[in-house]
């Protein structure tokens, strides 16, 4: 009777009848509540007692069986094998409140960040007949058997150096062909040997992060920004300075006055010239060489992330900030998230020389190095000429998408749609005059099969007035656009809340 006392079935739980048996025998060993040498129950009387069957019993002595907390012979009696020094309540107790103590803090730092991608919410939301998810290529349009061409091509030709443990900086021939590409397409001169290949670019700010940031610094951010930029720095424990964007990029000159005080200089500036997120602006010409003074002039480091520069629409493309001047103050960061996909998990950094080998320091005893088989296929992805083709067809594509979600918005809604970032990227951002609130206008959406994505969150300094949206075309067809956006706007002009 002392295992039925000490077990409780719960059969509406997920966890399994037989882990659960498991853990709670494995928890009264593990304190003493079992001693060492206690006859168990025999498996059928167990099963009896708890009303189940007796293959789950059987299945949870053997897991304990297996793990040492129990010996067990055919014909014999099944008796606990205690540690020597079982585990007290007291430090149970403690470990308890450190556990506590650090769930409170993870809370705290999900409520500033983005809902995690595997947090699933416990109400099921209706499915979404048609996603402006932002930041999603065409899947449709990607040429898939290319690139299993070049990714075969790279595992017959690959060698031992490619199967072990290679270089932490990436392969030379991948690290080649993007200095060839930022010299043609970004006007960046840029040596092989100052490029490391991370897992995307998240990677490399994280490194960045810890190999320049400490506890009080300060760090520049474009403000809106992405909530993920502002916690990574705020991670390392720098203090995190939004300021103001405007049509010409970020406001420098308000820079000292956003700093005013402090105790320290701004070590870091973090910016996206090319495609600011979310807005979408392109940081003017006289601007970039405002920053880049600015920066030469308070000893602070630029960190360039290249967001989206790929696909522009409207007027010239700009140079890279770091291809300006060769001042070794901008470092530049790239991926393939966006041109490619996703999953592929391949970005870039351009380091000054001197910061190259802390920077390595970090990218080894993290992950070593980004996968290599993959890296060589784009390697020659790019230098057949294949990525360049591909980067020119979806311009078109996303350009003819742009104008249609542009065109369907003032159609459906006229001069109650403001739309910023048109220009270049793959999504736009939407202001929308209405006596809705966000939270409104989005579950009007989704329950008409729309799924819409706030921008509020990504404002540190003024929140919005009117309700803005964050509206991804990329990955949609011209007429799921304008569907979209048809049922967006019923939804929207014929609420009751209106």
């Amino acid at each position: 009777m002392i295992l039925e006392i000490l077990i409780r079935i719960d059969h509406d739980a997920s966890v399994p009848l037989y882990r659960q048996i498991y853990e709670q025998l494995r928890h009264a060993i593990l304190t003493g509540l079992l001693e060492h040498n206690t006859v168990l129950a025999p498996s059928r009387v167990l099963a009896e007692q708890l009303g189940i069957s007796r293959t789950v019993v059987l299945e949870a002595y053997s897991q304990l069986q297996s793990e040492g907390f129990i010996l067990s012979q055919q014909g014999a009696k099944t008796c606990v094998n205690a540690p020597s020094h079982p585990i007290t309540t007291s430090a149970y107790k403690a470990y308890e409140n450190y556990s506590g103590e650090f769930n409170s803090k993870v809370q705290g730092l999900l409520q500033q960040a983005d809902q995690p991608l595997w947090d699933v919410p416990d109400i099921e939301q209706p499915r979404a007949i048609i996603d402006f998810k932002h930041g999603i290529p065409a899947w449709d349009q990607f040429p898939m058997e290319q690139w299993v061409k070049c990714l075969s091509e790279a595992c017959r030709q690959s060698t031992p150096e490619h199967l072990t443990y290679a270089g932490a900086e990436g392969s030379l021939s991948l690290r080649t062909a993007i200095a060839a590409l930022l010299r043609h397409t970004r006007s960046l001169h840029a040596d092989p040997n100052q490029i490391i290949i991370t897992t995307g670019a998240t990677q490399a700010l994280d490194i960045l992060t810890r190999v320049l940031l400490q506890e009080g610094d300060q760090v520049i951010v474009e403000d809106p920004a992405h909530t993920v930029m502002r916690d990574l720095f705020a991670y390392s424990g720098a203090e995190v300075v939004p300021v103001p964007v405007d049509r010409d990029g970020l406001c420098v000159e308000q820079i000292n006055e956003r700093t005013t005080g402090k105790a320290k200089s701004p070590k870091l500036i973090y910016v996206t010239p090319s495609h600011q997120f979310p807005v979408g602006v392109t940081m003017s010409l006289a601007r970039r060489l405002q920053l880049l003074e600015w920066a030469s002039a308070h000893h602070a480091l630029i960190v360039e992330d290249d967001y989206d520069s790929e696909f522009r629409y409207e007027g010239n493309k700009q140079s890279s900030l770091a291809g300006l001047l060769p001042a070794g103050n901008v470092i530049y960061i790239g991926s393939f998230s966006k041109s490619l996909f996703p999953s592929l998990r391949l970005g870039y950094v351009v380091l000054p020389p001197y910061l190259k080998p802390a920077f390595m320091a970090v990218k080894w005893i993290t992950d070593r190095l980004s996968p290599v088989l993959e890296q060589e296929a784009l390697a020659r992805f790019i230098t057949t000429g294949k990525y360049a083709r591909h980067i020119h067809k979806m311009s078109r594509i996303y350009a003819a998408r742009r104008s249609c979600l542009v065109h369907a918005l003032n159609q459906a809604f006229g001069k109650r749609v403001t739309v910023h970032g048109a220009e270049a990227g793959l999504h736009l951002m939407v202001e929308l005059d209405t006596g809705l609130d966000v939270q409104q206008i989005q579950r009007l959406s989704l329950a008409a099969g729309i799924q819409i994505y706030p921008a509020t969150e990504y404002f540190a300094l003024h929140k919005q007035v009117r309700p803005t949206f964050m509206l991804g075309y990329a990955n949609l067809t011209e007429d799921q656009i304008r569907h979209g956006i048809n049922i967006l706007s019923r939804a929207v002009n014929h609420s009751p809340s209106r």
